[in-house]
């Protein structure tokens, strides 16, 4: 695998994380009404290692994008 993949790889892990957070908080709620969904958003405030791990993971793909490009692979 070649860094321009190995970098796409890694920013698509970046959104699954991302997105997961949320679907991991609201998967109770029924309802999406404005009170149980701001409830449940409320509760991401405290759980912030799958966001961290989303930014470090995207950090990466794009400086594996980045070295991709200057070095000029195919």
């Amino acid at each position: 695998m070649n860094r321009r993949a190995a970098g796409v790889s890694f920013c698509f892990i970046a959104t699954i994380l991302y997105v997961s957070r949320y679907f991991i908080v609201t998967s109770g709620v029924v309802n999406y009404a404005d009170s149980p969904l701001n409830i449940a958003l409320s509760r991401l405030n405290g759980h912030d290692v799958l966001l961290v791990l989303s930014i470090i993971s995207l950090i990466i793909g794009i400086i594996y994008i980045i070295t991709s490009e200057v070095r000029g692979e195919k």
